[in-house]
């Protein structure tokens, strides 16, 4: 991570290199509160800092990496809506999905623009597809 002068500094990772895989009760303790807040603000922009996600996960979690993975779940929901549809029911995202995203291969992004998502998401489907839809 590039802390010079000008450089804008990376968040979890260099670009290219690859996502820390995540424990999925993690990711998904991130999911559920910051959806939680998102409930109690509606309409309103909320934001969670890194230290307060880090305070949600077990100990010694990458909080980086479940932030940018919940991040991932969350461009699904909004660009690929109809591919997850299957596992999402009344607003809450199926056990599967975050089983998924947490072991998922990609890599982190950089500053610069980028085209598609920083892992495979026919492999995620594929993946996700053989799990069981259990909750």
């Amino acid at each position: 991570m590039s802390d010079a002068p000008g450089i804008p500094h990376s968040f979890g990772g260099n670009p290219g290199e690859p996502v820390t895989e995540v424990d999925p009760d993690d990711l998904k303790t991130f999911w559920q509160q910051t959806h939680d807040l998102q409930a109690r603000n509606p309409g309103q922009n909320v934001a969670i800092g890194i230290d307060l996600v880090k305070t949600t996960l077990k100990p010694g979690a990458n909080a980086e990496a479940v932030f940018y993975r919940a991040s991932m779940i969350w461009l699904l929901n909004e660009f690929a809506q109809e591919q997850l549809l299957p596992w999402v029911k009344d607003e809450q995202v199926a056990d599967a999905v975050f089983r998924t995203m947490a072991i998922i291969p990609m890599e982190w992004i950089g500053h610069t623009g980028r085209e598609g998502f920083p892992f495979e998401v026919e492999d995620f489907f594929r993946r996700l597809r053989e799990r069981p839809r259990n909750r």
